[in-house]
């Protein structure tokens, strides 16, 4: 009988802690690795969940057979490894056979990408796979894993009852963590994805979407929402897609920090680049079925599930950064960059009246509660009448050297809230112009007229420029 699968048991074999499956004796277990140790081990392998592993691959025979011997070692017990040739033409599905002929290799005479081949190994597995808890492991060939990574995903998919990704680092550098968790931001189109965790941390369970590297999905998660999308988006965006649709018919997304996949990033398809390039090779990037930028793919994905009050405006964006790709970052740059600023002008013009109009709202706030001590902060000031207002009226920067000429102590009128102290701690600046009964009032108005005056005001405010600048950098 099997042990409650959202239970961590201790093997009666080594002792650790995962996956267990219950002997017919009602104390003995077996965790993954050991299952196939004792006297019920046929009984015993048949009742834990089958992780059917989906690599699909074009070519790179050499990655194919690392992550094959990376697979090959793992502790979960009940694997069955599918690479999904999507037709590779450099031997990959006879080497296979070859070096690993427990592998099931699924050929195509036609190149099916990323998608084609993933729906190819994911179909071989809704056919075959009977049991209710068994999963599918979307995995690519440029990974590497540790040996319980399949054991740990599996123990934290049952436990939280989702579909659970992992870490994901750079094989280069495997400390630096490229993906713990994905995000989607309707508003800005954008995909911010998480790249630090806290120690404390083991689950996270608020992410949108999830990667197609390295990431365990329950098959009735898949027979409920259905596979991934070939014909939709052949390549890049079809995780997001297959997840995001996974998320909207209810299930749990979740990335499981207890392990960690290293994976070759040098080996992506065409990045999005930003300056100036060629016609060809901004082509490439918008159009190419290996850009991760494709117009259509966004456009595709953008119309089955942006929420209805962004997504006519997100087809804008792309349809403007198409445009924009194509006459600003290429030689016709020279000729539609002013046919660009006649065309943006009158909205560019509207932003800058309505940012001026905030400012001017907020100056009149200002005055409203602090009367003339506004001068004392330029910021408040709308940059439209900044320059003029701050060399007529505004007091500028002193020193300490400034405040002890007439006698005045800093600390003191800091206390006060009369001064105000810059990073660059030499330097102060007024928080008031007036001083009320002050007992050093004539002094302090000696310090204001030395603070205003416009000729000496012009250099002092440069020298306390080139100090924030150095304190700045030296931060």
């Amino acid at each position: 009988m099997m042990a409650g699968m959202d239970e961590r048991i201790k093997c009666s074999v080594c002792g650790n802690e995962g996956i267990g499956a219950r002997r017919l004796s009602p104390d003995i277990f077996y965790c993954a690795r050991c299952v196939g140790m004792g006297p019920d081990a046929e009984e015993l392998t048949s009742a834990i969940p089958i992780v059917y592993v989906v690599v699909p691959v074009f070519n790179r025979l050499h990655f194919t057979l690392d992550c094959l011997r990376y697979l090959k070692a793992q502790t979960y017990g009940s694997i069955e490894i599918i690479i999904s040739d999507g037709g590779s033409t450099d031997g990959t599905s006879d080497a296979v056979e070859a070096e690993f002929p427990d592998v099931v290799v699924l050929r195509s005479s036609v190149e099916l990408w990323w998608t084609g081949s993933m729906a190819m190994g994911i179909d071989y597995a809704l056919k075959h796979g009977s049991g209710n808890r068994d999963c599918v492991l979307m995995m690519n060939n440029d990974t590497q894993l540790p040996i319980d990574y399949i054991e740990t995903l599996m123990s934290c998919a049952q436990i939280n009852d989702a579909a659970v990704g992992a870490l994901i680092a750079d094989s280069r550098n495997p400390e630096y963590i490229l993906d713990a968790g994905e995000y989607i931001d309707w508003k800005n189109y954008s995909f911010p994805v998480k790249t630090s965790i806290k120690s404390s941390e083991h689950f996270c369970a608020d992410v949108d979407v999830l990667p197609g590297r390295g990431t365990l999905i329950p098959l009735h998660m898949i027979r409920a929402a259905g596979n991934v999308d070939a014909e939709m988006l052949p390549h890049y965006l079809a995780d997001y897609e297959f997840f995001y649709r996974l998320k909207r018919h209810g299930f749990r997304l979740g990335v499981c920090y207890d392990t960690k996949i290293l994976a070759h990033i040098e080996e992506t398809g065409i990045i999005p680049t930003s300056g100036r390039s060629t016609f060809r090779q901004i082509w490439h990037e918008v159009f190419s079925r290996r850009s991760m930028s494709n117009f259509w793919d966004h456009w595709r994905f953008v119309t089955r599930h942006a929420p209805n009050e962004y997504r006519n405006h997100i087809r804008f964006r792309l349809v403007k950064r198409v445009i924009a790709d194509l006459t600003l970052r290429t030689p016709a740059r020279a000729l539609f960059f002013p046919l660009y600023l006649l065309l943006t002008l009158p909205m560019r013009a509207r932003a800058v009246v309505t940012g001026q109009k905030r400012a001017f709202t907020r100056l009149a706030a200002g005055i409203r509660k602090d009367g003339a001590d506004v001068v004392c902060h330029p910021r408040l000031i709308p940059a439209i009448i900044r320059l003029p207002v701050y060399l007529a009226v505004a007091p500028g920067p002193i020193k300490h050297e400034h405040i002890e000429e007439y006698g005045l102590v800093a600390d003191e009128l800091l206390q006060k809230g009369i001064l105000r102290q810059f990073r660059c701690h030499e330097w102060y600046a007024l928080n008031t112009v007036n001083f009320g009964e002050d007992a050093g009032i004539r002094e302090l108005k000696k310090l204001r007229r030395k603070a205003w005056n416009p000729f000496a005001k012009v250099w002092r405010t440069f020298s306390w420029y080139m100090a924030m600048r150095k304190t700045s950098v030296a931060e």
